[in-house]
């Protein structure tokens, strides 16, 4: 277990949900590091409907802040009951195609399908080979076939795309029958 996993591992065992608070303040007022062991931390507690009130009344703020992501993600993430509509209002205020894609892609892991087709749109029609690769990671919650063979068409331009892919794999290894062969160097034998 490596050193940032004993620390997410202690601050949920130690202090569970009473840490809730502090660690969404933390997200706001933390380096990117800190936020990704915060939001790790936040993944593993009861916090949905703390992350959605904080969402909430950062959107009602003049000046966001971009921290307001990590709690988009969070709510993705632990597909948060009653999350959709404040990330709906949240693609409002979307700035830069990252937080679109963030957003979408919190949206589409609670099975919305419009923010769906906007990232395979995005995937399939974006010249960037960074932003594919973060519309690829938005879109590897998926076990859609059709999602999997398109990811695995960019992959032959884009090769961090065979990390999605191999992610996608170990979720649901029935994928692997789908690579086409010259991406079949996946090195896990497991799925042969």
């Amino acid at each position: 277990m490596s050193e940032r996993d004993r620390l997410i591992k202690r601050i949920v065992e130690e202090k569970g949900d009473k840490a809730i608070p502090a660690l969404i303040d933390l997200l706001f007022e933390g380096d990117a590091q800190m936020a990704d062991i915060v939001t790790d931390a936040l993944l593993e507690l009861d916090c949905c409907d703390q992350i959605i009130k904080r969402l909430d009344s950062e959107m009602k703020k003049e000046d966001k802040n971009p921290s307001i992501f990590y709690l988009a993600d969070i709510i993705g993430e632990k597909n948060c009951k009653g999350g959709i509509e404040y990330l709906k209002r949240l693609l409002n205020l979307v700035e830069t195609e990252e937080e679109a894609i963030i957003v979408h892609g919190s949206l589409a892991r609670m099975g919305f399908k419009d923010s769906e087709k906007y990232l395979l749109y995005e995937l399939e029609n974006e010249p960037s080979q960074d932003m594919i690769f973060d519309v690829a990671v938005a879109l590897s919650y998926s076990d859609d076939k059709d999602i999997f063979m398109a990811i695995a068409a960019k992959a032959s331009e884009n090769k961090d795309l065979i990390d999605v892919l191999q992610s996608m794999c170990e979720k649901e290894p029935a994928l692997y029958a789908l690579l086409p062969d010259e991406l079949r160097e996946i090195k896990n034998d497991k799925y042969k």
